[in-house]
């Protein structure tokens, strides 16, 4: 993924999982992230997924051919604007 949209979606994931209830897999995501105007594929949404957890901005799960996102509050503070991590965008999506 490009590094100049990684953040962006990055950020995009954070926002949406706080939005919607903190927990989705990362087909769903990918559909939600789609109808906002983000033309990303499952493929990097589940990259991008599986960077935020190594930031412990979420924790994930594998379950058949889906991986579950679940946000911490760690990443919960990032989607509110509470704190900044470098390689995610400091703005929320959508505004």
């Amino acid at each position: 993924m490009n590094e100049i949209i990684a953040p962006i979606i990055r950020r995009a994931i954070l926002d949406l999982l706080n939005d919607i209830g903190g927990e989705h897999n990362d087909q769903t995501l990918a559909t939600h992230l789609n109808l906002q105007g983000h033309r990303v594929a499952r493929r990097d949404v589940a990259e991008q997924i599986a960077h935020l957890a190594e930031l412990q901005l979420l924790i994930t799960e594998v379950l058949g051919i889906f991986i579950v996102a679940r946000i911490t509050s760690d990443g919960r503070d990032v989607a509110e604007g509470r704190m900044n991590i470098d390689g995610i965008s400091r703005f929320k999506t959508g505004e």
